[in-house]
């Protein structure tokens, strides 16, 4: 049970810090009240917007209960609103929401095809109140109490790009985390290691993970590393232990490669301010002569307090990636959120489980195993069982109602009335040739249960449904942090397959009665998931967007993988 923070003598009411700790210490007293608080939420929404469009074809004047609500108006996707938002971006209102709407959320398309996600005022507030003030809190208090002191001061190494573009009317357009990034623009620009443009780039096109690394290699005083998602920082790592012999040159000579795809301008202007720096050079020279064996991230940067990525579901194993360059660094896991508006925040150091919000919309709940599809028959936020599965649905705060994220989450336990959550994975993320419903979290348990069967370590996976032929079969796809002998691969597969049987009982019995044949197993070359983040980012797909790729399902992700098994 988390309890409210007194907010340390050190930190006056002039200092940011101050609003910080008063917005976690809200987040504690909405938590203790949280069902009522969500529905009364619910019935302000419904208010406000009962005259637009959307509120007036679905009574939102007669209804007077969670219960109307739930009988009155359906669950939705993103293709019940999309006619409304074109013409919202063309600039006309009242349609789905009667809020402002300042921003809109540029989705990367990598699961479904891209969306235009309406954000309005109060839903900047939320994300910039209940995400970034609580982790601006959480960092202060938990390094305050792992350490005994404030957190160091200096700058802060964040892998973001923020790009941005209008829709037709004018209105800014970019993934969520560049929203909140071009909040706090003013300050970022205190707090970076490199120039603003490195983070904020026009149309010019930069070499970022080069940029990134050398500007951030010297600098010596970094206090923190900070991405949107663990795979950008263990990217970032990984860059830097393969190129650091001409980074640390760079540094020493005082000068941007020339051979880099580094706009001109930009070049020429940095080339003026950067100066050669022996000594610097010589000290990273000394630390990565010594190998990567041991974490490096405190020997580049020894002021260096905490990382900061999302960490869990999905990206658990980049978690325990990072920890190779990071040791015992604390991890703050940020928080849960889609395009659609934020969902939960952590509210300790170090723990993957983050609470939900009251704040952030109207939550509700259908756990994975009810097939019934009764939308008056869904759980409030306060109605949950810990260890159980469900399906979230979201009504938020710039027009979208009932709306099915497509995420499944598992409770973890209780924060007052407001559920701790897990993400799982998401729905439409799961292999299903026989109605066997493979989901992430069986892959992720099977991957886990081989790597310790093996001694192999598995830099990450992906499954493919391959039904070219009949009964189907799956075809699972590994890489392997070191090349795997040929004359293993049968024996591996083999293990592979009982793992999956067990992760999931449905598949094993599908097998048995001979419904699909038994699972191909493939290797694939070393790189190959950073290759395809970076062929992503190439497309114009931005980083802040790109999670793992769990279920190859579409052409172009076909003709990738299956291009780069390992043969030899």
């Amino acid at each position: 049970m988390i309890n409210r923070l007194e907010i340390p003598k050190d930190i006056t009411p002039e200092n940011p810090a101050y609003e910080e700790y008063n917005s976690y210490n809200d987040v504690i007293d909405m938590c203790m009240n949280a069902g009522a608080y969500s529905r009364d939420l619910l019935m302000r929404i419904v208010r406000d917007n009962e005259n637009t469009e959307y509120g007036k074809k679905y009574g939102f004047s007669e209804i007077r209960s969670v219960e109307d609500y739930k009988k009155k108006v359906p669950f939705s996707k993103y293709d019940d609103y999309a006619e409304a938002i074109e013409r919202m971006t063309r600039g006309e209102e009242n349609l789905i929401t009667a809020y402002p709407i300042i921003h809109y959320a540029k989705t990367s398309g990598s699961v479904d095809n891209p969306k235009n996600i309406p954000l309005s005022d109060r839903t900047m507030k939320a994300y910039m109140k209940y995400s970034s003030n609580i982790a601006q809190c959480v960092y202060d208090s938990g390094i305050r109490k792992i350490k005994g002191r404030p957190p160091k001061q200096g700058k802060q190494f964040i892998t973001s790009v923020v790009k941005i573009n209008h829709v037709k009317n004018g209105t800014l357009k970019s993934p969520i985390s560049s929203a909140v990034f071009l909040q706090k623009k003013p300050l970022m620009r205190h707090v970076l290691p490199f120039p603003a443009e490195v983070m904020f780039p026009e149309e010019k096109i930069f070499d970022q993970k080069y940029l990134h690394a050398f500007y951030a290699l010297r600098e010596r005083n970094i206090v923190c590393l900070v991405a949107p998602f663990m795979t950008a920082l263990v990217d970032s790592m990984y860059y830097i232990e393969t190129n650091w012999r001409s980074l640390v040159h760079d540094i020493e000579v005082g000068r941007l490669d020339p051979a880099m795809d580094i706009d001109e301008d930009f070049r020429a202007e940095a080339n003026k301010h950067l100066r050669p720096d022996p000594e610097r050079a010589a000290e990273l020279r000394a630390i990565f002569e010594k190998s990567f064996d041991e974490p490096v991230i405190p020997k580049i940067w020894p002021n260096c307090d905490y990382l900061s990525a999302i960490g869990g579901g999905g990206f658990a194993s980049y978690t325990q990636k990072i920890k190779r360059y990071s040791g015992g660094i604390p991890i703050y896991f940020n928080s849960y959120a889609a395009s659609e508006g934020p969902i939960s925040s952590c509210l300790e150091m170090g723990k993957t489980e983050s609470t939900v919000i009251p704040a952030n919309g109207f939550f509700e709940f259908i756990p994975v195993d009810d097939e019934s599809g009764d939308p008056s028959k869904t759980l409030d936020l306060d109605e949950l069982e810990v260890g159980r599965e469900y399906e979230i649905i979201l009504t938020n705060l710039a027009g979208l109602y009932r709306y099915r994220l497509g995420d499944v989450v598992e409770v973890a336990g209780y924060d007052g009335q407001s559920p701790k959550i897990e993400f799982k994975y998401r729905k439409n993320q799961m292999i299903n040739i026989s109605g066997e419903k493979t989901n992430e979290a069986a892959a992720a348990w099977a991957v886990r249960e081989f790597e310790k069967a093996t001694g192999e370590a598995i830099t990450d996976f992906s499954l493919y449904a391959d039904t070219d032929d009949l009964p189907g079969r799956y075809v699972f796809f590994m890489e392997p942090e070191k090349h795997i002998p040929k004359e293993k691969h049968a024996h591996y597969r083999d293990i592979c397959e009982e793992k999956l049987r067990i992760a999931n009982p449905i598949y094993d019995e599908m097998l048995e009665g001979k419904h699909q044949l038994p699972m191909k197993l493939c290797f694939l070359q070393q790189e190959t998931y950073y290759l395809y983040r970076d062929m992503m980012m190439l497309k114009g797909i931005s980083e802040n967007q790109i999670k793992p790729v769990r279920v190859i399902d579409t052409p172009r992700k076909k003709r990738f993988f299956f291009g780069l098994i390992d043969n030899e």
